[in-house]
């Protein structure tokens, strides 16, 4: 019987045994799975194409397939588990549309006979013997700032059960790339905020010998008004900060199945443990966990015992840091609350903050204003979030394409020979004639107060 592995880590060296342990069984799956497609073809007179599988992967050279196994069994296994479990037959098969349809392309070289493939000698390697079965998981991406994660492919979960894995391969297709272009120095006014997330995340990596003794924050909660700028810091920390970055909204954790929910929770941290140092970014989780009578369900009461329970598991040596947004605080579930160290208001921004913001956007899309002209805007623009103040200067470049457009419908101008205008001062009053801010003063008080009772700065 095989032995079997606690999925937690006790040590690095553990670990990494551990981890070699898995490549290696997953290596060998693989090599049965080819083994089992060339019986399958020579069992069904398929020579040709079982000699160019031969060609390709030397499969049934060293090995051959057991007498009481072959693919027709392993699929009515399948089949029937999966009925079982789930009361209908499995879809093994989807037909294609005609523009979907693409020919297999054919290799040039040519299948070498069965007879000749027996006469093959492996090649002998004096220092270190090989396995002849050299195939490796290739992940089809253009973005390098995976090379982590290729390092710690899929099949090293393959000794877990396959539900568990399916629930592993959707954790981490919500991992974000380091390349979306996105800084501190994007995050306009917020200085203070990220300067509390790089001392819970950036600094331990950075300057491990600081951190021996001190306790890391291992939850930070970001709570504001709408469109304050709590979604583009987690970007930014995505791109900035030196670990993993996962990005989990509560559509990842909903599931019909009863129960299926508590695992997708413990199944995230597992993940995330296993590509350490990590990030888990869970954004609007008083959708996960809120006070409100919705969520006295038992289903719902399920859920939220199994994030605390995963929340408080995080020990310091596994450098998995938990980091939430919400709009609403005063609907977050006071357990919850408390597993968050730091809860830090993202404030609306000030006048200065208000005419960098203007500055921002106008000079990336080629504008120059002057000081008084910026100062007039930030008059303008009392209780405007950064999102408000970004929909303005869209607005303003809207406003001078349709002009250009209304020209060239009326033959006043060459679309191929100029773009829009320079924007006027009286291009951005216009604008802020149309967009109104997000929030009230009075609902903008609500989050200072509760700051002031509950906040954690």
């Amino acid at each position: 019987m095989m032995e079997m592995y606690s999925p937690y880590r006790t040590s690095s060296n553990t670990s990494n045994t551990y981890r070699e342990h898995l490549k290696k069984e997953g290596q060998e799956r693989k090599r049965n799975i080819l083994h089992l497609i060339l019986k399958y073809l020579l069992d069904n007179n398929l020579h040709s194409v079982a000699e160019i599988l031969q060609n390709e992967t030397q499969a049934g050279l060293y090995y051959q397939v057991c007498d009481n196994i072959d693919l027709d069994i392993v699929l009515q296994e399948y089949q029937s588990y999966y009925y079982t479990k789930f009361q209908k037959n499995p879809k093994i098969l989807k037909k294609l549309a005609e523009n979907e349809q693409t020919p297999i392309k054919k290799d040039n070289k040519r299948p070498i006979t069965r007879e000749k493939a027996q006469s093959v000698k492996p090649e002998k390697k004096e220092e270190k013997k090989e396995d002849p079965f050299q195939f490796e998981i290739i992940t089809l991406s253009k973005d390098q700032s995976f090379s982590e994660i290729e390092s710690k492919p899929l099949c090293d979960f393959e000794n877990y059960s396959s539900e568990w894995r399916e629930m592993a391969e959707q954790i981490i297709k919500q991992i974000i790339p380091k390349t979306l272009g996105i800084t501190f120095k994007d995050c306009i006014s917020l200085d203070e905020t990220f300067e509390t997330l790089k001392e819970a995340i950036v600094y331990p990596l950075n300057y491990p010998q600081l951190f021996e003794k001190a306790c890391t924050w291992k939850g930070i909660l970001l709570y504001g008004p709408p469109g304050t700028g709590k979604t583009l810091l987690a970007k930014a920390l995505a791109c900035e900060a030196p670990s993993t970055f996962i990005n989990v909204t509560s559509s990842a954790f909903i599931s019909k199945w009863r129960g299926e929910s508590e695992k997708m929770v413990k199944v995230l941290f597992d993940v995330a443990k296993f590509y350490s140092p990590a990030t888990i970014f869970i954004d609007e989780i008083d959708a996960l966990a809120s006070t409100s009578r919705d969520s006295n369900h038992e289903a719902s009461r399920r859920f939220k015992s199994e994030l605390l329970t995963q929340i408080d598991g995080i020990m310091k040596s596994e450098e998995v840091f938990v980091l939430a947004t919400t709009n609403t605080p005063w609907a977050i579930d006071n357990a919850l609350l408390r597993r968050f160290e730091k809860r830090i208001l993202v404030p609306l921004p000030g006048e200065n903050a208000r005419g960098r913001i203007f500055q921002y956007y106008f000079q990336k899309n080629g504008h120059d204003f002057k000081n008084d002209d910026l100062a007039e805007f930030v008059r303008s623009t009392e209780n405007f979030s950064g999102s408000d103040i970004r929909t303005v200067c869209k607005e303003v470049e809207m406003s001078l394409v349709r002009e250009k457009l209304e020209q060239i419908k009326l033959g006043k101008a060459d679309k191929r020979k100029s773009g829009p205008r320079q924007a006027k001062t009286g291009d951005v009053i216009n604008a802020l004639k149309k967009i109104k801010p997000c929030i009230a003063k009075g609902d903008y008080q609500k989050y200072i107060e509760w700051g002031a009772k509950y906040g954690a700065t």
